[in-house]
């Protein structure tokens, strides 16, 4: 609340010659008293107060007191709050004296509260534990013009085909792809065939989809890094009913195809040009591989421009929405990312063009093993596409 402005005091007139006393001498010379010389004048005082200069405030509609506190030391100057990740990056930026006038939005990551805080182009990221913590962003106007926290992660993004009553966490992962991101933003999106014949962590040799069947997200991950040979730093994953509900509760999916899309009944999918998408109508495109060409290597690359496509709505919403994707996200997906990893990793979308993120399919050979079955056989072209996204960007 700002401070009271001081009313002007009434001005005051005071009067500056009193009346001359008359002294009467008592019969020295029998003469009359001489009447006194008789002067006269006034002066007018006027006194005024300036007001004291309004203090310099940090507001946000729809934001609580305790985080305005948080931002009020980013701003106005005094000890930031942060986790270790941030180091002494707050330190070193150029408080103003001014009052500043926040937005942002509010949300929560598997039960933590997140938020996202612009000023201009600056970008806080926050979550509170027993408080509010700066967690990341990127503030041009203090003079940190870099984004942070930015060292190289890969995300192993899984797909499972859980059907009613069946465990998402064990069932078989059909969607696999590993997402890479580095301190320029989305590196790049590489698919792998969910028939890849690999070894097993668990043990022995299988399609690379019953390793979440046999040892959980944990096993899964195991096997696709001794597969590829790519460190994976974290995971989602999530089922066909979490998927519907995810992409429902962020209000559906702006999706624009090259081309139209049927499924085998003839049923069309996507038209060629800008769609809007429901839950149901997205995981029917991402399920589709019978009328593509190349099966399912067709079928994980239109997964990944899914994946693009909700990067490219999520960034023209901006970046104060991203708390409402993260809530739309959380019930609804498996992870082992914390909120300090999830919001820094979803605010890459703001450094990145998802148009020239590159979104690739591990190539293979189609052959049998096992009894017969119809497998992917990973060669040296995989080989280089993983050793490419060790360092979370393909190419460059």
């Amino acid at each position: 609340m700002g401070a009271v402005r001081a009313q002007p005091r009434p001005v005051h007139v005071v009067p500056a010659a009193l009346a001359a006393l008359t002294l009467v001498a008592a019969g020295c010379s029998g003469d009359k008293p001489k009447p006194a010389a008789s002067t006269s004048s006034s002066t007018t005082t006027t006194t005024t107060t300036t007001a004291a200069p309004r203090p310099a405030t940090v507001t946000g509609k729809g934001l609580p007191a305790d985080l305005l506190a948080t931002m009020k030391t980013v701003y106005l100057g005094g000890t930031v709050p942060v986790t270790a990740s941030m180091g002494t990056t707050m330190t070193k930026r150029r408080t103003g004296k001014g009052s500043v006038a926040l937005a942002g939005g509010l949300g929560t990551w598997k039960g933590t509260p997140v938020a996202a805080v612009t000023y201009g182009k600056d970008v806080t990221l926050l979550a509170k534990d027993k408080s509010w913590k700066v967690v990341g962003g990127w503030w041009p106007s203090l003079g940190l013009p870099n984004r942070v926290p930015s060292r190289t992660s890969r995300i192993l993004v899984i797909g499972s085909d859980a059907r009613p009553n069946q465990t998402v966490a064990s069932s078989r992962a059909d969607s696999l792809h590993i997402v890479g991101f580095d301190a320029k933003g989305i590196g790049g999106i590489v698919g792998i065939p969910r028939d890849s014949w690999v070894p097993i962590a668990t043990g022995g040799t299988d399609k690379i989809n019953a390793a979440l069947v046999f040892g959980g997200a944990g096993g899964l991950v195991r096997t696709v890094e001794h597969t590829t040979g790519v460190q994976v730093d974290g995971y989602v994953m999530t089922g066909f009913a979490g998927f519907r509900a995810m992409i429902n509760r962020m209000g559906g999916l702006k999706f624009v195809a090259t081309s139209i899309l049927r499924n085998d009944q003839g049923k069309t999918l996507l038209k060629e040009g800008l769609n809007i998408l429901g839950g149901e109508g997205t995981l029917s495109v991402a399920r589709e591989r019978h009328t593509l060409p190349n099966g399912d290597f067709g079928r994980s690359a239109n997964q990944g421009r899914i994946m693009l496509a909700g990067m490219t709505m999520a960034k023209g919403q901006g970046p104060a929405f991203l708390p409402k994707y993260l809530t739309a996200m959380s019930p609804n997906v498996f992870s082992d990312l914390t909120p300090e990893q999830v919001l820094n990793l979803c605010a890459t979308i703001f450094w990145t063009n998802p148009n020239a993120v590159p979104n690739k399919v591990a190539p293979g050979g189609v052959g049998t093993r096992g009894g017969g079955q119809s497998v992917v056989l990973l060669g040296s072209g995989a080989s280089s596409l993983f050793a490419d996204i060790k360092d979370g960007r393909l190419g460059g």
